[in-house]
């Protein structure tokens, strides 16, 4: 795996938000380490942006009673694994 600074493309191949459609992986970090005002808005379209889109697709689920399958599939499409025990 390369590092994150040698990575290239959108921060999500899937997302089509302004942020991801118009500035690389790179380019955010470079700016983040910069200390550039610019990086965290762009992380914060993003972020806003994925969040708005889960919601919706959560309100989807829910009117169609699939809202555990989807979280499932969530969980695993995202590396979220829940730690048992504690």
């Amino acid at each position: 795996m390369q590092p994150m600074k040698e990575i290239g493309g959108p921060l999500d191949p899937e997302c089509d938000c302004y942020t991801c459609r118009n500035y690389t992986r790179a380019y955010i970090r470079h700016l983040v380490k910069t200390n550039e005002i610019l990086g965290v808005r762009l992380l914060s379209i993003h972020n806003l942006y994925f969040l708005t889109k889960l919601m919706e697709r959560v309100k989807i689920e829910i009117e169609q009673d699939h809202l555990l399958d989807f979280k499932t599939q969530f969980y695993e499409e995202y590396g979220y694994t829940q730690k048992k025990g504690k």
